[in-house]
């Protein structure tokens, strides 16, 4: 990392671009401290560049900064805001301040390759127009997340023709940020390169609540922003010690203040506590960093390079009995991943009988215990995260972002079932006459069967195993075969954490098979099943035909896409949420956003929104930084999608589809596709893919959809979209939903904060990742004892 003492020394000016540029993305969340410990150093090493109160001698700049509007939705909405910029009425003493995410609808660093020379040219227009009217052009950073690329199309857009020898092309950058000094510094380099004197409007006050919340919600390990005032009057030091300093050659700045801090302002908790004490808050990568994307493709190449194997894991120990089949990446179906070996009957038994004789010592082992364990492989996993991560791209073709997000839902649940097992499976007093003393105590069950499949691959699997573990069971299990060599991964990843060998095997095969080995066993103590309705079904009644053996809870939660009704106008945001609801994973994630009901006066206006703005996701390789959606899972996925779209597109019910090429032929790839539906009764059986089926409704009919949406979909996750109070209450009681969102996403799911469920055939049992789902794997056990 640069040390900021670089940018006051004479060595900054031996410094390359690439140097700057790598201290920029080194900063982004870095502890506030260490930024305060630095002007602590700089004011000890050099007294004579701080001047206390010099803040004084910048010009203060009155200027309206322009309301962020959401990302336009398509590309005419692009056009219509490039063209009013073009067209500004603002007067000329004014700068033109520029927002560059308002010039493309998909202003993401993820995309930099295919939308930076697109922008770079817009603004190129917009600055020649400026330059002949002696007006100031400035930038406006539209986040933390896409300060790089900003930057990047701001270096690229320099070097165009026209505006050579122009000093009125610039940028605004608040000094809250934690990458202000660096970008000062590398903005420097850039007006000496180009011979320019740069202006820079310097941005005062409080960071955007955007910033705070986004660190949040995608678990940064620190905010890329200071959030104590004092804090922030430092950053502004630095800054300001900078432009002071004979470093400083070719920026102009200016002050402007932009966002004081609220009366009775408090700085919010590190994004990695805000849920404690229930659990921590596993951290995330922070996409479309130069440094971040380094580190993942490095992760990817060291896996594409392993040939990996998966064979029946018991006792800790790699059994090989049967001959070996090839698993192929469901991109490239020609690249073979490695290979896996399924079990053998005799293999269950043999697993089933050391967890029976292991689990009574684990269930002695103390609560507290078993918890310590769990949250260790939570940060095993946390660790791991780029391997693990990569390798169930390539064995799944999800791409990253979906896998990342399972990921920290795998690692929040370790959290939350550690915190949860202290708190809820402690041995506990109960009421009691004089001189008797009663206890209720909480053990494990025995030996649970844990059957996954390709849903959300790595939080199911570990959800599962982190809640029956914890709990004192042991557990064997057979999880689905697109992801079987990740559920390797994360049980070897579980052993090295400590836990006794014996207590969990992986058992892989087809699970029609496999299931069939593992339920008939009259030991059995309990069933855990993710899949099919139908499948599960088969299941319980195979558990419960058992002759003369204990009855076995089961607990089930099934894949049916979910459900949303909107009665009201959606903006940009909502438009995008609902198309990420519908076809991240593939539109294969339990919850999906699979029916949309519309109201039929709004119907019109959100479809075409739908469609122009499904025009601009992605399909392709799910490697691949810039792919918003992979191929599904396995062939047989595939057939199934394409015929329930084959069928509905002969009834004239395709509204809209992206277009395949031959880039897509070697690969399980399905484009994400708008279909038509009067009623739910049309459908033949639950589909899994990237589908959305939309219909149109009545507010008069409201019954009607309601009574639909219970038959088909029964338990299921719903949302709603709506101001209408009564029509919130009306779907709050009647509707037989396990999950209800109302006006946010289907798919936002978290670890004790939105967990996932269902009733009836979408599942049975407490809500998973909620409150209640850990007590489900204990039996109790009252002790009453006369003194």
């Amino acid at each position: 990392m640069l040390p900021l003492a670089l940018y006051i020394s004479d060595e900054f000016r031996l410094l390359s671009r690439a140097q700057l540029q790598r201290g920029v993305s080194q900063y982004f969340t870095v502890p506030d401290q260490l930024l305060v410990s630095a002007w602590q150093e700089l004011k000890n090493l050099t007294p004579e560049v701080w001047q206390p109160g010099r803040r004084q001698e910048q010009i203060q700049t009155d200027i309206c900064l322009p309301t962020r509007l959401p990302p336009p939705l398509n590309i005419e909405e692009s056009n219509q805001r490039f063209n009013q910029y073009l067209n500004s009425p603002t007067p000329r003493n004014t700068p033109l301040i520029i927002n560059p995410a308002d010039l493309h609808p998909r202003f993401e660093p993820l995309l930099r390759e295919r939308i930076s020379e697109g922008i770079s040219k817009r603004l190129q227009v917009i600055a020649l127009a400026a330059r002949e009217q002696r007006r100031e052009v400035l930038l406006l950073s539209p986040s933390e997340e896409a300060l790089e690329l900003t930057l990047g199309i701001f270096t690229s857009t320099l070097a165009l023709p026209g505006l050579e020898g122009w000093n009125h092309f610039g940028i605004c950058l608040p000094t809250a940020s934690k990458r202000a000094l660096p970008t000062l510094g590398y903005l420097e380099h850039l007006g000496r390169a180009f011979k320019l004197n740069i202006p820079v409007l310097l941005l005062t006050g409080a960071p955007e609540t955007s910033e705070i919340s986004n660190a949040q919600h995608l678990g940064y390990p620190e905010y890329p922003v200071m959030t104590d005032p004092a804090h922030c009057d430092i950053a502004f030091e630095l800054c300001d010690t900078f432009l002071h300093s004979t470093n400083n050659t070719c920026l102009r700045t200016r002050l402007a203040k932009s966002r004081p801090f609220p009366d009775h302002y408090s700085a919010p908790l590190p994004p990695t506590d805000i849920y404690l004490p229930a659990r921590l808050n596993a951290t995330g990568p922070i996409r479309g960093q130069w440094l971040i994307e380094q580190a993942l493709q490095d992760a990817l190449q060291r896996v594409q390079r392993e040939r990996w194997v998966a064979c029946p894991l018991i006792a800790g120990e790699s059994c090989t009995d049967t001959l070996a089949r090839e698993r192929f990446n469901p991109a490239h179906v020609e690249d073979m991943i490695g290979e896996v070996c399924d079990c053998t009957e005799a293999q269950v038994r043999e697993a089933f009988q050391l967890a029976v004789e292991a689990q009574p010592g684990w269930n002695d082992v103390h609560v507290s215990h078993r918890a310590d364990l769990i949250l260790r492989w939570g940060q095993r996993l946390q660790q791991e995260l780029n391997t693990l991560a990569t390798l169930c791209v390539r064995e799944s073709g999800l791409v990253l972002n979906d896998v990342l997000g399972d990921l920290r839902t795998a690692i929040n649940l370790c959290y939350y079932y550690s915190a949860q097992a202290r708190t809820q499976l402690q041995t506990r007093p109960l009421h009691g006459l004089h001189g008797e003393v009663n206890q209720l105590e909480l053990h494990g069950r025995g030996v649970y069967i844990c059957i996954t499949d390709d849903n959300d691959p790595l939080a199911t699997l570990v959800g599962q195993l982190a809640a029956i573990l914890v709990s004192g069971n042991a557990v064997l299990v057979n999880t689905g075969s697109a992801t079987v060599f990740s559920a390797t991964r994360l049980i070897e990843l579980l052993l090295e954490t400590g836990l006794p060998e014996s207590l969990v095997a992986l058992l892989p095969g087809p699970t029609e098979r496999v299931s069939a080995w593992m339920a008939e066993d009259y030991r059995l103590a309990g069933a855990v099943f993710f899949g099919d309705a139908s499948e599960a079904t088969a299941l319980n009644a195979m558990i419960s035909n058992r002759s003369g053996a204990p009855l076995v809870p089961p607990l089930t939660h099934s894949s049916l896409p979910g459900t949303q009704l909107v009665d009201r106008p959606l903006d940009n945001r909502e438009v995008r949420e609902l198309l990420h609801s519908a076809f991240s994973f593939a539109g294969q994630r339990r919850a999906s956003l699979g029916m949309l009901y519309i109201e039929e006066s709004i119907a019109d206006q959100l479809e075409a929104q739908l469609i122009s703005s499904l025009q601009l996701l992605h399909l392709g390789d799910p490697a691949q930084p810039d792919t918003d959606i992979g191929p599904l899972v396995s062939r047989h996925q595939m057939d199934r999608v394409y015929h329930h779209i084959e069928r509905l597109r002969v009834r004239d019910r395709l509204l809209a589809q992206l277009p395949l090429d031959d880039r897509h032929d070697n690969g399980f790839f399905v484009p994400p596709t708008l279909l038509r539906l009067y009623t739910l009764d049309e459908l033949q059986d639950c589909v899994n893919g990237p589908i959305l089926h939309l219909i149109r409704y009545n507010r008069e009919n409201l019954q009607r959809v309601i009574d639909e949406i219970n038959r088909y979909c029964q338990g299921q996750a719903f949302g709603i979209h709506t101001h209408d109070e009564a029509l919130i209450a009306r779907v709050r009681q009647q509707l037989q939903a396990g999950s209800l969102m109302i006006n946010r996403s289907l798919a936002d799911l978290s670890a004790g904060v939105r967990p996932a469920g269902g009733a009836g055939t979408s599942g049975t049992g407490p809500l998973y990742g909620g409150p209640n789902y850990i007590t489900s794997f204990v039996r109790e056990r009252t002790i009453s004892r006369q003194l």
